[in-house]
């Protein structure tokens, strides 16, 4: 018997039954269920100690919360979930995470801490050569910027973006930045 077969052969946990259900349930567009799976998915996972499973869980509760549009909850599932992605060293996760909080503090107005994880993300996707993902940050940091009455800052992070897209022949979308930046300096 191959390693594989023993894999398969094993049942599923109820934590992950129930991880799967949620996965359903918001495929499903069910999200009171969906909620409801996930929590105890949740809770099966802690019972097991198994800090990837709630931070899947938690991540997935979070998406539930935004999808019904309850951000604040949705922050407590992100931070619950950001620390143990941290330990694992999974940066992919991190990212994820550390943009759904940025999101989600923009919308709630949070702007500090909006700010400090945009720098946060946008100091990331430097790292990892992302230069559209430092764009569309540098983009929202510019909205925030404006909503905090700084709009030189917000100029600023509009011409940085457009200076990437012209590092790629993008002149367009490079001048539709400067315009707006030059809009926003005029203010």
């Amino acid at each position: 018997m191959s390693t594989n077969d023993q894999l398969q052969e094993q049942p599923k946990s109820q934590a992950q039954q129930d991880y799967d259900e949620g996965l359903q349930k918001m495929k499903d567009n069910a999200l009171p269920q969906a909620a409801v799976a996930f929590h105890n998915a949740m809770m099966g996972f802690e019972e097991q100690g198994d800090q990837p499973g709630i931070a899947r869980a938690s991540t997935k509760l979070a998406e539930v919360c935004l999808m019904s549009e309850e951000p604040a909850k949705a922050l407590e599932h992100l931070h619950r979930a950001l620390p143990i992605c941290q330990a694992a060293n999974d940066h992919l996760s991190v990212t994820y995470l550390e943009k759904q909080i940025f999101y989600t503090n923009l919308d709630l107005q949070n702007y500090d801490e909006a700010l400090a994880r945009g720098v946060e993300l946008l100091a990331a996707y430097q790292d990892y050569n992302n230069p559209a993902g430092a764009v569309e940050i540098l983009e929202k940091l510019a909205v925030i910027y404006q909503a905090m009455g700084d709009p030189a800052k917000a100029a600023e992070s509009l011409r940085t973006a457009a200076s990437i897209h012209k590092n790629f022949k993008h002149q367009r979308s490079a001048q539709k930045l400067l315009d707006q930046a030059e809009a926003i300096a005029r203010t």
